[in-house]
């Protein structure tokens, strides 16, 4: 028994307090019904990020015949052993479809700032973010090659604050002097880059009060020149000339 559903897949807890709300008009769900091709590729840790939360608990496609779930297995050792994780396998399969053509939206997550940041390893979490960022580069690269937009972003931080800091922001240590790795999500806000190499113009919306991740959904689909839903958070950009 518990409050609420939190796994759709096994009805797990059977018994629930309250139900989950049905949640409609989600930015795959419409890009999905205006006919167009997207590709959603993360390893296991983050794949269930990119499917079942990206489309509002909701584990199947919305149409099979223009959506591919690609799911690149997790090494099963702690994170720590394996810092670079799948970065570099994750980065292979939308470059690849980047070559091939074909979607329009293509969507992914690179777990290993989030993973490794969660085991307190100080080096190890470097070594996981120069690997986020090799995999980074490589994609931006290939999103130029090919004339596309693309669109950087996170939902929390974690390997960018790795010691835990008292509430005067200096950071902690233990009675030897030695610091206190921080393994929890950090509160700091998150950067949002738009890169656009087809050649459109884009300007920042002004006038929004407290911006953030609410927002993205509108500006994806404002990038994809799709309608945004009336009940969106407004888009972040929007077209030079409009």
């Amino acid at each position: 028994a518990g409050m609420t559903l939190y796994d759709g897949d096994t009805n797990m807890p059977p018994v629930r307090l309250v139900q989950p709300p049905h949640i409609e008009q989600t930015v795959s769900e419409i890009i999905a019904k205006a006919g167009l091709r997207q590709l959603a590729a993360s390893e296991t840790q983050k794949f269930g990020h990119m499917t079942y939360f990206w489309n509002g608990n909701r584990s199947d496609p919305f149409d099979p015949e223009t959506e591919t779930y690609i799911d690149i297995p997790s090494d099963r050792v702690r994170f720590d052993t394996r810092p670079w994780m799948k970065s570099a396998e994750t980065a292979d399969y939308v470059i690849e479809a980047l070559r091939e053509g074909g979607y329009t939206f293509l969507r992914s997550n690179l777990a290993g700032g989030d993973m490794v940041g969660h085991t307190g390893d100080f080096e190890a979490t470097v070594i996981a973010v120069e690997a986020v960022d090799l995999a980074l580069r490589r994609i931006d690269e290939q999103v130029r090659k090919v004339g596309g937009c693309l669109v950087v972003t996170a939902d929390h931080g974690n390997a960018e604050d790795m010691v835990e800091r008292g509430k005067d922001g200096a950071p902690r240590t233990d009675d030897e002097g030695r610091p206190l790795w921080k393994t929890a999500h950090s509160t700091n806000k998150v950067p949002l880059y738009v890169v656009d190499y087809s050649g459109r113009q884009w300007r920042a919306v002004e006038g929004i009060e407290a911006p953030g991740l609410s927002n993205l959904a509108a500006t994806l689909l404002t990038l994809l020149d799709l309608a945004v839903p009336d009940v969106y958070e407004p888009s972040l950009v929007a077209p030079v000339d409009d």
